[in-house]
C-alpha cells in the first residue's frame, strides 16, 4: 500500500496523447453505466407509452377475447398449449420492439460516450480476472463502495417515487374493479408513466455524479510520472544518445563523400571561413557544376584538401553564401550566377595555363568570353 501511495504521488503529469490512446486500445475509456441506464429507461418509457396508447384497443380486444376463450376452453393438454402459445406470440410482438428500442438506446449511448471505441481486451479471458485474491480485494475497493452507494441510492429513489405516486391512489385502486377494462388500462398506464419518468428524472442526478466520478477516476489512472514521460519520449523519438551517435555517423559519412568529391573540383569558393563550395568545369561541359559544399569544420577540411591538391581557393563571400543556399551537389549553377562564375573560371584557367581551342554556342552563352579567348 505504501508503494502504491508513493507511486500515485509521483504521477503528477497529465496524460499524453499516446497514453490516452493506450488506454483506449485496452478499452479503458470514459463510460457511465448510470447514464446508459437513464437513457434506456427514458427510451423504454417513451416507446412503451407510444405502443400502449396507439394499440390499447387491440390490447383490450386481445384481453377480452382471451378471457372469453379461456372460459369456454376445454382443458386438455393440446388446447392449453395452443392457448399459451398464441398468448405468448402476441405478447412477444408487443415486447420485442420495446426491448429492441431499449437495447438500441443503451448501445448508442455507450458508443457515444466511448466515441465508438471497441476493444477485445476487456472481454478476453485471462488468469488475472479469475484470481480469487485480486477479486476479493476488489470487494473492498473504492469502486465497490461507490457501486454500493449507487445501488442504495437507486433503491431509495425507486421506493420514494413509488410511494409518492401511489400514496394518493390507495382509494382509487379498489374502484378499478367496477371500471371498464380500457379505463383501468389507461389508469395504470398513466401511473406507470409517472413512475418511470419520476425515477428517470431523479436518476439523472446520479448519472451526472457517476459520469464526473468516472471522468476524474480515469484521469487519475492515466496520470504519468516525469520518468514515464521521458521513457515514452525515448520510445517514440528514440534514445537521444543513440540519435546523437547516428547523427555523428551520418555527418562522418557525408564528410567523407564531400571530401572525396572535392578532389575533382576545379576551384573552391569560400566565405572565407564558414562556407566552402567546390565547382568543377572542364572543356566541353555545358556549365560549371557544384560537386561539393561544406559549412564550418567541413569547409575547413575542404580548404585543407584543396591546398594539398593545389586546387585554387577563391574568396568571395556573397557568391559562396549564394551558391551554398541555392545549389545542391550535382546541380549546375543558375543563370543568374553565370557572369560571376565565368570570371572566376577565366582566372583559374589563366593561372593554370589552360588553353581553350574553341567553344560551342552553349559554352559561349554560359562562359561569355571564356570560350572565345585563348587564356594562355
Amino acid at each position: 500500500m505504501a508503494d502504491d501511495s508513493t507511486d500515485n504521488e509521483s504521477k503528477t503529469e497529465d496524460a499524453t496523447p499516446e497514453r490516452r490512446e493506450e488506454f483506449r486500445e485496452r478499452g479503458q475509456v470514459l463510460n457511465s453505466k448510470e447514464l446508459t441506464a437513464v437513457a434506456s429507461l427514458a427510451a423504454f418509457t417513451i416507446f412503451f407509452n407510444f405502443v400502449v396508447q396507439t394499440g390499447y384497443q387491440s390490447i383490450s380486444k386481445f384481453l377480452i377475447r382471451s378471457l372469453q376463450n379461456i372460459a369456454k376452453l376445454t382443458i386438455t393438454p393440446e388446447n392449453f398449449l395452443n392457448y399459451l402459445s398464441s398468448t405468448w406470440i402476441y405478447l412477444l410482438t408487443l415486447l420485442i420492439p420495446i426491448f429492441a428500442v431499449t437495447l438500441f438506446s443503451s448501445t448508442i449511448t455507450t458508443l457515444l460516450q466511448t466515441r465508438f471505441n471497441w476493444s477485445w481486451e476487456r472481454i478476453t479471458p485471462s488468469l488475472d480476472k479469475m484470481n480469487a485474491l485480486s477479486n476479493l480485494a476488489k470487494l473492498f475497493s473504492m469502486d465497490s463502495i461507490v457501486e454500493l452507494v449507487k445501488s442504495i441510492f437507486k433503491i431509495g429513489v425507486i421506493g420514494a417515487v413509488g410511494y409518492l405516486i401511489l400514496r394518493g391512489q390507495w382509494i382509487q385502486v379498489p374502484k378499478l374493479i367496477n371500471m371498464p377494462i380500457v379505463s383501468a388500462w389507461s389508469y395504470w398506464l398513466d401511473i406507470s408513466t409517472q413512475l418511470f419518468w419520476g425515477v428517470a428524472g431523479l436518476l439523472i442526478f446520479l448519472a451526472a455524479a457517476d459520469y464526473l466520478y468516472n471522468f476524474f477516476t480515469l484521469e487519475k489512472q492515466m496520470r504519468m510520472s516525469k520518468d514515464e514521460i521521458k521513457q515514452e519520449y525515448k520510445n517514440r523519438e528514440g534514445d537521444p544518445h543513440v540519435k546523437a551517435r547516428m547523427k555523428r555517423i551520418q555527418r562522418d559519412i557525408m564528410s567523407k563523400k564531400t571530401i572525396e568529391k572535392t578532389k575533382s573540383a576545379t576551384v573552391i569558393i569560400t566565405n572565407p571561413t564558414h562556407y566552402a563550395v567546390a565547382l568543377r568545369y572542364e572543356l566541353g561541359m555545358g556549365a560549371p557544376i557544384v560537386v561539393a559544399k561544406g559549412l564550418d569544420f567541413l569547409a575547413l577540411q575542404m580548404r585543407e584538401l584543396a591546398k594539398e591538391m593545389d586546387i585554387p581557393i577563391i574568396e568571395d563571400k556573397p557568391l559562396a553564401r549564394t551558391l551554398y543556399k541555392l545549389v545542391e551537389p550535382g546541380q549546375e549553377i543558375p543563370d543568374s550566377l553565370y557572369r560571376a562564375i565565368s570570371e572566376i573560371i577565366k582566372y583559374v584557367f589563366r593561372i593554370k595555363g589552360i588553353k581553350i581551342p574553341g567553344a560551342n554556342q552553349r559554352q559561349q552563352a554560359v562562359m561569355h568570353d571564356v570560350a572565345n579567348e585563348n587564356l594562355s
